[in-house]
């Protein structure tokens, strides 16, 4: 297992802090933690307090649902790989500021008024996103709907099915998991295609460069 990257030095974060507004919110977090959400965001399904490092080895801590892809793992219902999927998904909908934890403007990305590397990180994220949920025939489908809600905004699967009516009546909590597993291997499928499909391309790309 490789380790962490490095912390930025004290002056390198000064530096950057000055620059990106992105990183301002990271030193708050990980220095003063962050703001547990509202009592009625609480209410709304189990949080929890998580500490890890984000790509760039800047410590932080955030608020997370509780997982309900890690519960399908533990059951044998979901396949490890299916969770690294999630995973992915569900840190570009972070990075792509749709995070419900937060009070994000889900209209405007911060940064906006201006193209830099903030904005272009959001937008990219947000392509990413809509690819995958388009693959899954958009957020009016039964598995669109399910991996941008319970993956990426982290409801729980429970709260999602109640939100989707069938018949006059809420969705079963099994046919709602079978959707749900469904999504998931799907969502599995399309990054390992876009895995395949970048390898594929990396000789062509690194002779035009020749």
């Amino acid at each position: 297992m490789s380790a962490l990257p490095n912390v930025p030095s004290h002056k390198t974060r000064r530096a950057a802090l000055a620059l990106d507004p992105v990183m301002i919110s990271r030193m708050t977090l990980a220095h003063g933690g962050p703001e547990l959400p509202p009592p009625e965001r609480q209410r709304h399904d189990p949080v929890t307090l998580v500490e890890e490092r984000d790509p760039e080895g800047w410590p932080v801590r955030h608020c997370r649902a509780v997982d309900t892809i890690g519960r399908l793992v533990r059951n044998g219902l979901a396949r490890p790989e299916w969770a690294v999927a999630a995973d992915r998904f569900r840190r570009d909908y972070r990075l792509a500021q749709f995070d419900p934890l937060s009070a994000n403007d889900l209209q405007r990305p911060r940064g906006a008024g201006g193209r830099g590397p903030i904005l272009d990180r959001v937008e990219d994220a947000r392509q990413r996103l809509f690819d995958a949920v388009a693959g899954m025939g958009g957020l009016s489908a039964p598995a669109g709907s399910v991996v941008w809600h319970v993956i990426g905004a982290e409801l729980t699967l429970k709260d999602w099915s109640l939100r989707q009516v069938w018949g006059g009546r809420p969705l079963r909590h099994e046919v709602a998991t079978g959707i749900l597993l469904a999504a998931l291997a799907a969502l599995d499928a399309h990054y390992h295609d876009r895995r395949r499909i970048a390898r594929a391309e990396r000789p062509a790309l690194a002779r035009s460069r020749g």
